[in-house]
């Protein structure tokens, strides 16, 4: 089962007890697809088997258990993240394959265009301030982190990570894990870490009120923060830090800029289909008339299904003077929005606009991922 997960690339198996059988699902392209559909009576085998690999309680079935474990394929070693819930029939187990050579990570497999990889060394050149991520879960966020610490990691620079949990291990970072067992929160480590000399702080997400402010004021004390937000746009982290309560001057002080992301499936280069995007679509969004785009078509290659692979979608908001000064005059989200594009931001949707006529991704894609998820 893992390494046909690993075969077919999926991020996700799920082992799922129903009534009379037991369904495996791989997460593949950011679809669930049935692997396999097995007797009732495999489930308690295969669950006990995930459980002692991952170093859990096979004997507690009441309650939620997580853990990570390795192994060997002919892949080489991989790792995986376990979390099992009791459901009504049973315990689901769903299991993450995490992340090969995360080192090797860089803008362009995340799918940053050339502008927007100029947009973002800039923002990753400063000395100091708070730089975000922002998205749904499973929009990328993660990756784009470790993407941006591959770029700046060097021996000149004291880079420290507090994550939940650690994805995967990153040569020449000082990494931590939360542990909230004994009360080591993103916060209680994160004021650990002001006493550490560190140049580059990467905060696996901010959840509270206390991180956000910790990170704003480390931003203003000569750090270079990074960390990841759950909001739909990059304007909108703005929105989301006031209401939790950040003061609009800390914000328009400490906050840098923000990448919004969200991922959409990748075209199979051996099927894909030329296409001109219709009229109506074309006015509806500002297009340009008669543009070229590509449909999915279906191959061997890509299981009939027309894609392979993901790829990142990106809107990345720069602070200027006007957006600060807009921010602590408390104006609404539309305005930001409006200057963003003014001072050069490229819209998400625009951003995916661009990658449909390139061929990377289709239209219907960009419409899924940003469109109906306004």
């Amino acid at each position: 089962m893992l390494e046909a997960a690993i075969g077919q690339s999926a991020s996700d198996i799920h082992v799922e007890p129903q009534m009379n059988k037991l369904v495996v699902r791989f997460r593949v392209d950011g679809q669930l697809q049935i692997w396999k559909e097995m007797p009732s009576d495999l489930h308690p085998q295969i669950l006990s088997r995930l459980k002692i690999m991952a170093n859990l309680d096979i004997a507690e079935k009441r309650l939620p258990q997580d853990g990570r474990f390795s192994i060997d394929t002919r892949q080489g070693t991989r790792d995986f993240r376990l979390a099992v819930v009791p459901m009504l029939v049973g315990e689901k187990a769903v299991i993450r394959v995490l992340m090969q050579d995360l080192a090797r990570l860089d803008f362009n497999a995340v799918g940053y265009t050339e502008n927007s990889i100029a947009l973002y060394r800039a923002l990753l050149g400063k000395k100091h301030g708070l730089v975000l991520h922002t998205g749904t879960t499973g929009s990328g966020k993660t990756t784009a982190l470790y993407a941006a610490i591959n770029f700046l990691r060097q021996s000149t620079r004291n880079i420290q990570t507090v994550e939940d949990p650690v994805e995967g291990r990153l040569p020449d970072v000082n990494q931590a894990q939360i542990n909230t067992d004994i009360d080591l929160t993103f916060a209680r480590l994160l004021r650990g870490y002001l006493r550490q000399d560190c140049d580059v702080i990467m905060i696996g997400e901010i959840r509270d009120t206390e991180t956000a402010q910790l990170a704003l004021q480390a931003s203003l004390t000569g750090h270079l923060v990074l960390g990841t937000l759950h909001t739909n746009s990059a304007v909108g982290a703005v929105t989301r830090l006031v209401d939790m309560g950040i003061p609009h001057f800390l914000v328009a002080a400490g906050l840098a800029g923000v990448v919004a992301h969200r991922l959409v499936r990748k075209l199979c280069p051996m099927c894909r289909r030329q296409n001109v995007l219709p009229t109506a679509l074309t006015t509806q969004y500002g297009l340009k008339p008669g543009l070229q785009v590509y449909d999915a078509g279906g191959c061997n290659e890509c299981n009939k299904t027309g894609y392979r692979g993901r790829t990142g979608i990106q809107e990345i908001f720069t602070l200027t003077g006007p957006i600060r000064e807009a921010i602590v005059s408390n104006q609404p989200e539309k305005v930001l929005q409006q200057l963003a594009i003014q001072g050069g931001m490229t819209p998400m949707f625009y951003d995916g606009a661009e990658k449909a006529a390139a061929g990377v991704t289709t239209m219907e894609e960009v419409y899924r991922a940003v469109v109906s998820d306004a």
